[in-house]
């Protein structure tokens, strides 16, 4: 009986911490670069830019949600003199590497998908 018991109590607990909140933004800090030469260098939760096209473009604001998986990732980026609002996707592939799509207009798919976005491919330079 009393192992019949722990087996019932032990399996769900298992069940609950694999599929646990792995990531979190501390895991995001660094710098993060693509083949094509883009970046995302995350120093703290102030300080966060997006380099593309050899502009480096400060991101004034900002939610991440890392309960969901993909992760949600907005921002916004400071471009001359105006905002610019984007959504996108960020998975963990491991502690290197990121997976990213981001969505300039309509609404964000829950998943990866090429028809809405492109899918760029990070990998952590440095860490913070």
């Amino acid at each position: 009986m009393k192992r019949w018991l722990l087996t019932v109590l032990f399996i769900p607990g298992i069940i609950i911490t694999s599929h646990g909140q792995k990531y979190n933004f501390q895991n995001l800090l660094g710098y993060w670069e693509s083949n094509d030469g883009g970046a995302l260098e995350a120093r703290d939760s102030t300080k966060l830019f997006l380099l593309y096209q050899g502009e480096k473009k400060p991101i004034i604001s900002y939610t991440a949600d890392f309960s969901k998986t993909p992760c949600w990732f907005n921002f916004v980026i400071k471009d001359r003199d105006s905002s610019i609002t984007l959504k996108s996707l960020l998975l963990f592939l491991n502690n290197d590497t990121l997976q990213w799509e981001v969505f300039d207009e309509g609404p964000r798919p829950a998943n990866f998908s090429s028809d809405n976005g492109s899918i760029v491919y990070l990998k952590r330079k440095k860490s913070f």
